[in-house]
């Protein structure tokens, strides 16, 4: 059985993916680091996400989807973002709260 979306949404990551992918992308990784990413790592996410996607077990494929690139690294957990204590403090209380 194929997970439904709300447990495994493919597009996320080809989102993520293609955003890589863009030339906006790469010209921010030019100026930062001096070299073009290679989204590698945002592939085989994708693959992990199809991967996902087939596995019959919900538990299982929230599994694999903790060991991506993306959850490790990116989405909206803010302690994860590349630019926190680099760019801005990360506060330990949000100021709309």
């Amino acid at each position: 059985m194929v997970q439904p979306n709300d447990v495994v949404n493919v597009i996320t990551f080809l989102d993520e993916w293609t955003r890589c992918l863009g030339s906006g992308y790469q010209k921010d990784s030019l100026y930062r680091f001096g070299k073009f990413e290679s989204c590698k790592a945002r592939w085989d996410d994708v693959k992990l996400a199809l991967r996902a996607k087939r596995t019959s077990d919900p538990d299982e494929a929230r599994k694999i989807l903790s060991e991506t690139h993306y959850k490790k690294n990116l989405g909206s957990d803010l302690n994860n973002s590349p630019t926190a204590g680099v760019i801005w403090e990360l506060k330990e209380k949000p100021g709309w709260d």
